[in-house]
């Protein structure tokens, strides 16, 4: 996973809002990748991003580590945001081409907010994985699952054989397996 701030950045910016800038410049891309996920839509995802990061400068001063990663309290503030946003406004349909489609977007209705964080710590966890294979085999798990192409279509993308990628996605399989089974998952 990425790297945590230090404690004493977090103290530090309890006391001086300057420093705040630190954990905003840490904790931005996944904050608004949290929110793109679970909203399915760039503008939403932006409004969920900055005003997490506006409760969290309010909430500071009274932050208490607990043993969890500081990531795990930002992001429990956006799923909190997210929840509320989908309660205030019922299900919202995106209708433009960069957004998820709605069979793709989350019940957030019925998920808790440490739920929603266990889940995308998972996630992140995994992509860290998927990011360490060879670049094919990081490719063809990409197509094939991330982008749900058919066998044919990954073949034809890639310029191989539909053997050929069977083969490659069986040995990027079986990498994760490996690598899983030498890590174990994070417990949030």
């Amino acid at each position: 996973m990425q790297e945590e701030v230090d404690a004493r950045v977090v103290e530090r910016a309890k006391r001086d809002r300057g420093a705040f800038g630190t954990i905003y410049d840490r904790y931005l891309p996944r904050v608004y990748a949290f929110a793109l996920v679970q909203t399915g839509n760039r503008e939403d995802a932006e409004d969920i991003t900055a005003q997490t990061f506006e409760r969290a400068l309010k909430a500071l001063p009274r932050y208490e580590s607990r043993g969890a990663p500081f990531s795990s309290w930002l992001l429990r503030i956006a799923a909190n945001l997210v929840i509320d946003r989908g309660r205030r406004g019922g299900r919202v349909v995106p209708l433009d081409d960069e957004s998820l489609p709605e069979s793709a977007m989350p019940d957030i209705a019925s998920e808790t907010p440490d739920g929603m964080v266990e889940r995308w710590e998972e996630a992140l966890w995994l992509r860290r994985q998927v990011d360490a294979l060879p670049a094919d085999q990081r490719r063809v798990v990409e197509l094939r699952f991330w982008e749900d192409r058919s066998v044919r279509e990954v073949a034809a993308q890639m310029g191989r054989s539909e053997g050929a990628i069977k083969q490659l996605l069986y040995r990027a399989v079986q990498s994760l397996r490996g690598r899983i089974g030498m890590e174990v998952l994070p417990d949030g």
